[in-house]
């Protein structure tokens, strides 16, 4: 019987996305002490940002931390996989999303803020999600709420990740949504950060208090640092990420006929969250967690690719990213 990698099926997908999720957890470094906190000292900050709540909690509560963090992946995971299958991204049925995400992510969720990387992927995941339902016939306010919504929560978990927001106008303007849709996404949008800013104020702190720390904290360093300070093996692993990711767009810019419209936007909007989510490691603030948003988008697209190529080519590069994946969790 001959196995076909890029037509791989459910049970087995989750599967191995369970068991890379779980060496990389039992592996997960983590300091001994809790991670200072970052708030101004003129007080006008009154509690603790949820960026900073996490990576305390991850620090006073380790074993917690990793079994949420497991439940993160597995859930970004599955919601990968649902996605593609639903809207026929590959045109063939396959649930090779799945173990992809795990190869990658596991690479990623590591160092002392391993609960905030998860967290910020499955955000991610589940605003892609969300604005790949919107797009519909019809309205679509309940989806593009709740995917606004989720985006709208990425920059308080995570300040790195600022560039992403601009998810929310290309998928407005890529899936042609109405301007009362825009609205409710706008609203969505801005609810978390009102609902912070809120809660410092009646706290006795200043309402643009945390607005005005997430945007410090995103300028605070040297842009392309994060390529500096990381080791030559995440560096290689990085660039053969990148570089399968190209030649996916290649693959699907060459046949972009080959799915249907559907399909086809949903994938222009994906390559879009790639090249934002590239963007954001050139940021001053990105660290080694941040590259775990990366994971989403790559996961969603090199299937493309690997169920065009032959057999064997797919097979090949699945070991390699299979390898990667365990070797880079074993010997981080």
């Amino acid at each position: 019987m001959k196995i076909d990698i890029a037509r791989q099926p459910l049970i087995p997908a989750f599967l191995t996305l369970a068991a890379l999720v779980a060496v990389a957890m039992w592996n997960v470094d983590f300091p001994a002490q809790p991670a200072p906190t970052s708030s101004p000292s003129d007080g006008s900050l009154a509690f603790t940002l949820p960026e900073v709540w996490l990576t305390q909690f991850q620090s006073a509560h380790p074993v917690w931390s990793k079994w949420m963090a497991a439940l993160l992946l597995l859930l970004a995971g599955t919601a990968i996989g649902r996605t593609s299958i639903r809207y026929n991204l590959y045109s063939v049925s396959t649930c090779l999303a799945i173990p992809l995400y795990g190869c990658l992510v596991s690479n990623f969720v590591v160092g002392d803020r391993f609960l905030t990387a998860a967290l910020a992927a499955a955000l991610l995941t589940l605003a892609f999600k969300n604005f790949s339902r919107s797009f519909c016939n019809g309205f679509g306010f309940d989806a593009i709420f709740r995917a606004s919504l989720y985006l709208g929560m990425l920059p308080l978990v995570d300040s790195a990740t600022l560039p992403m927001l601009l998810m929310l106008p290309l998928a407005i303007v890529l899936f042609h949504r109405t301007l009362r849709e825009a609205t409710v996404a706008v609203v969505g949008f801005l609810l978390p950060g009102l609902v912070v800013a809120y809660v410092n104020w009646g706290a006795g702190g200043d309402f643009l208090a945390p607005f005005v720390l997430a945007a410090k904290t995103f300028v605070d360093g040297l842009p392309l640092q994060l390529f500096t300070t990381l080791p030559i093996q995440q560096l290689a692993l990085l660039g053969g990420i990148l570089v399968l990711d190209l030649l996916s767009m290649l693959f699907f810019f060459s046949d972009i006929y080959a799915v249907g419209t559907k399909a086809r936007f949903i994938l222009l909007f994906n390559i879009g969250i790639l090249i934002l989510s590239a963007a954001t490691l050139c940021g001053p603030a990105a660290d080694r967690g941040a590259m775990a948003i990366l994971a989403v988008p790559s996961a969603i697209l090199l299937p493309f690719m690997m169920v065009r190529t032959h057999r064997p080519v797919s097979f090949i590069f699945y070991l390699l990213l299979l390898l990667s994946a365990t070797l880079g969790v074993l010997l981080q």
